[in-house]
């Protein structure tokens, strides 16, 4: 065991200890009071149990996984098809399969294996003689489990798979061609999301969130609150447990979308600095593993993951300010979720396994 706790990486590691740790009093004070209370406690539990299995991952050497990645997403493909045909609904929803008394989301383990495998697919060639047929084939990887999710349904989850496909053209680096092309090509996507993918209540979230004004009382509140809570934070915030729009309920979701809103608020904006900080460290950890890793399909997986968790908190951090709109994703070791939790330090295991092989330090 010893050995195990000896390959996980120090910097990284105490990055996430000390998010965890910033995670943990909010989901604490959000519940406080509440019928969610105990959650701190439960979301304490999965992160146990996920720094356990990061210190697994992190003295498995990686290239073990990369072979075994066909069948791993072969595995994570049949469980998103389980979910449409036997799935657990909640709220309209079908998202989870239930084991036992429990609920895990395929989803949220399925972006990390897609990675996993398309990094290892382009990783066994040679950057310069990737060619078009492969990037379209890594395409097709990526999109089958996006349309998948997208009908359970499930946009925010959807989206959180495209930074992969982000990666997919530095496999053969941004040609002026191929960067035209992606430009044209945004657009015309957007058009025919909106006409053929997004449904009404998704629509509704675009429009909400250009004028919240418009359905104040409805789908407009979440975002109005949130900016109140994180105006109410100013520079230094109101203290541990000590946030009004927290504590007497007016901000919605608190324990997972909008989770940042209370620790702004009770923080402030030099909460708010540390918390992004620390995010921007680890996303550069994650960055220098890809650089320094043995691998090409090593380095993939890392740039792939930093993208993924860089994707979550952009676009939850901005859909709390209400500079994006209102899509339910959640933020890495604030937000609760068991299935989320171990995912994420399934995904670091092996990122950690790449800086284990490469020394980093």
């Amino acid at each position: 065991m010893l050995r195990r706790l000896r390959a996980a990486d120090g910097r990284l590691l105490l990055l996430i200890l000390a998010l965890l740790f910033m995670g943990t009093l909010t989901l604490y004070s959000a519940g406080r009071g509440t019928s969610q209370s105990n959650l701190w406690m439960k979301q304490t539990a999965w992160n146990a149990a996920g720094l356990l299995l990061m210190t697994l991952m992190a003295s498995v050497d990686p290239t073990r996984l990369f072979r075994k990645s066909l069948l791993i997403y072969a595995v994570g493909i049949l469980s998103l098809v389980a979910v449409l045909l036997i799935g657990h609904r909640i709220g309209g929803a079908k998202r989870w399969l239930a084991i036992g008394s429990q609920t895990f989301q395929p989803s949220e383990l399925m972006k990390w294996v897609t990675l996993l495998f398309v990094a290892h697919r382009l990783g066994t060639r040679p950057m310069d003689r990737v060619e078009g047929r492969d990037l379209l084939g890594a395409a097709a990887i990526v999109v089958f489990p996006m349309l998948l999710v997208l009908k359970q349904p499930d946009l925010g989850m959807a989206l959180s798979f495209t930074p992969i496909l982000l990666l997919l053209p530095l496999m053969k680096g941004l040609r002026k061609r191929t960067l035209a092309l992606m430009l044209v090509m945004l657009p015309v996507i957007g058009v025919v999301a909106w006409k053929k993918v997004l449904r009404p209540y998704q629509k509704d979230r675009v429009r909400i969130f250009l004028d919240p004004e418009r359905d104040p009382q409805g789908k407009g509140y979440q975002i109005t609150q949130s900016r109140i809570a994180i105006g109410a934070g100013g520079i230094l915030g109101k203290g541990f447990t000590g946030g009004s729009q927290t504590q007497l309920n007016y901000l919605p979701v608190k324990t997972t979308d909008f989770v940042f809103a209370v620790w702004a608020e009770e923080r402030g904006f030099l909460g708010v600095l540390i918390a992004l900080g620390l995010y921007g460290a680890l996303l550069l950890r994650l960055l220098e593993g890809a650089r320094a890793a043995k691998t090409l399909a090593e380095s993939y997986y890392c740039t792939g993951a930093a993208g993924i968790f860089a994707m979550h908190i952009f676009v939850n951090v901005g859909m709390v300010a209400g500079a994006l709109p209102n899509k339910g994703i959640a933020l890495p070791f604030f937000s609760y979720g068991g299935s989320s939790t171990l995912s994420v330090f399934l995904a670091l295991g092996v990122v950690m396994g790449a800086l284990h092989r490469a020394r980093i330090r």
